[in-house]
């Protein structure tokens, strides 16, 4: 009953206060803007406005920081249907169907469903982050190295499917996305290794230069390869009204809507493994349940749902280690812990006795937050279509302007620059071939994940790894793994007797 009540009259301060609101309004619309910019990840938005916070109360300091929060990691999905790019790593999943529905006219369709499933997944979210938070944080300290490690491993899986009917390419990129995370330090020993002897990369490759390269350059070559095409120079954005879904058709995907906030939730619990690994679960785990999986890369809405729900649901899941356990779940959880512990508050199963009205404070600016957010990502969005009917060459070079501007402030670094050229290029070879590139960004990130988890079980058990065998949850995830790469394995076996057969039956 307590926490209801500090609740409420925490809602009760936010909507009586002038000053909260203009701020969650503003901050919101930045973090909205941030995350639609290629280059800006959500990390580097809430390190634009920690300096902001440090003279104000920790109230205050949570309103501007959560905001901007909700706000960047929504906003990526604009610019990954819009123009192919995904504004943060978290909306690479979005790509692809909303890029397919972009090129059909659906754009604005395609960014009002997932700005409104966006808020879905965010409330469900919030709802057990503020309900079942110990419970949660709990079932977190169960999971060890090996645990880690596989879903590593499990999430590794279900991107080499992402290859469609050539799983071989998909290995082929996922691979060369985990030999680019390993240049630069050991994530355990930090010592330099694969940098080649180049000074430049024994700080590693960046991910932000790496995104811009792999996802801004082939759109940019492509755009220069066509330049007479029509369609590369013009676009028509059909008409829509609201959110471009209505209540009832929103109603007949409840089960993927359902199915991906929980996903969102679950995996934001867990420490390091971040938005984008769920974003990328959930789309796989739709494609899979779903009665018409081809359609999926090709602009199916289940896809955009899928992936926006839980990219925003991951939010209040990796808070709830943050507060109960003083574990941040991701990077930008991190950011707000250390703003925290700037204001004197110590996160940690103590910290619901100590600080409840700071805690049920920061409750409250989530869920009016993610309100605002809905609301002005939609007022913002035909500003925002209208890129799209922009001659396509000059947004191309702000873009190229943004990715670089984005590469090197990652790092303060002219190498960054060097690897977005080149990263580009290699992406764009690799396109050409047929090889997909989301499966590379997406081996980089969990590279990390699964080799530094690996390196810690290893230790802990003594060298021993049949030792990983005597955990369930690790096992199980390494079985689903097994599970869908031989799946993936199968439907290129059959997809590449079909034709065959074809070409023998057209000879």
């Amino acid at each position: 009953m307590a926490s209801f009540q500090y609740f409420g009259a925490s809602l009760a301060t936010i909507f009586s206060s002038p000053k909260f609101l203009l701020l969650i309004f503003a901050f919101t619309a930045l973090g909205i803007l941030l995350g639609a910019l290629p280059g800006v990840s959500v990390n580097m938005a809430l390190i634009l406005s920690l300096p902001l916070t440090y003279s104000m109360n920790s109230e205050t300091a949570m309103a501007v920081l959560i905001s901007c929060y909700i706000g960047a990691l929504s906003g990526g999905l604009i610019s990954a249907i819009t123009l192919n790019i995904p504004g943060t790593t978290s909306s690479i999943a979005t790509t692809f169907d909303g890029s397919p529905m972009a090129l059909r006219g659906e754009a604005g369709r395609a960014c009002g469903i997932g700005i409104l499933t966006s808020f879905i997944g965010g409330c469900f979210s919030y709802v057990l982050l503020m309900f079942l938070a110990p419970l949660m944080g709990k079932v977190a300290l169960k999971f060890g190295g090996w645990e880690y490690f596989a879903i590593g491993m499990f999430s590794l899986a279900m991107i080499i499917s992402i290859a469609g009917d050539d799983v071989w390419k998909g290995i082929l990129a996922s691979t060369f996305g985990m030999a680019l995370a390993m240049t630069g330090p050991d994530p355990v020993s930090g010592i330099a290794r694969y940098d080649f002897g180049i000074s430049a990369l024994s700080g590693g490759i960046t991910t932000t230069a790496l995104m811009c390269g792999i996802f801004a350059v082939p759109e940019l070559l492509k755009l220069a390869a066509n330049r007479e095409d029509a369609q590369a120079e013009d676009m028509e954005v059909e008409k829509f009204k609201g959110y471009g879904i209505s209540a009832r058709e929103l109603l007949l995907h409840w089960k993927n809507i359902l199915r991906s906030s929980i996903i969102g939730t679950y995996v934001g619990v867990l420490p390091g493994v971040g938005a984008s690994s769920a974003s990328l679960i959930s789309y796989m785990t739709a494609k899979n349940s779903s009665k018409h999986p081809e359609t999926f890369g090709k602009g199916d809405i289940d896809g955009i749902i899928a992936s926006e729900t839980a990219n925003n649901a991951c939010m209040g899941g990796a808070m709830t280690p943050m507060l109960a356990l003083g574990i941040p779940g991701s990077g930008a959880t991190a950011i707000l812990l250390s703003a925290l512990t700037l204001h004197n508050v110590q996160c940690g199963p103590l910290v619901f006795t100590k600080n409840a009205s700071l805690i049920y404070f920061i409750f409250a600016i989530c869920f009016v937050s993610n309100l605002v957010m809905v609301i002005v990502e939609r007022v913002v969005l035909k500003g925002y279509i209208k890129v799209l009917t922009a001659p396509r060459r000059i947004v191309m070079v702000f873009v190229m302007m943004m990715c670089i501007i984005g590469a090197y402030s990652a790092r303060n670094s002219y190498t960054d620059i060097f690897v977005f050229i080149i990263g580009g290029v290699i992406g764009y070879a690799m396109k050409k071939a047929g090889v997909p590139t989301a499966p590379i960004l997406l081996g980089y990130i969990l590279s990390a994940i699964i080799e530094k988890n690996f390196i810690h079980a290893m230790q802990l058990s003594r060298g021993n790894y049949m030792d990983m065998f005597t955990r369930p949850i690790a096992v199980v995830f390494l079985i689903l793994a097994a599970i869908s790469l031989f799946d993936s394995i199968r439907k290129t076996v059959k997809a590449s007797k079909v034709r065959k057969a074809a070409e023998l039956s057209q000879s």
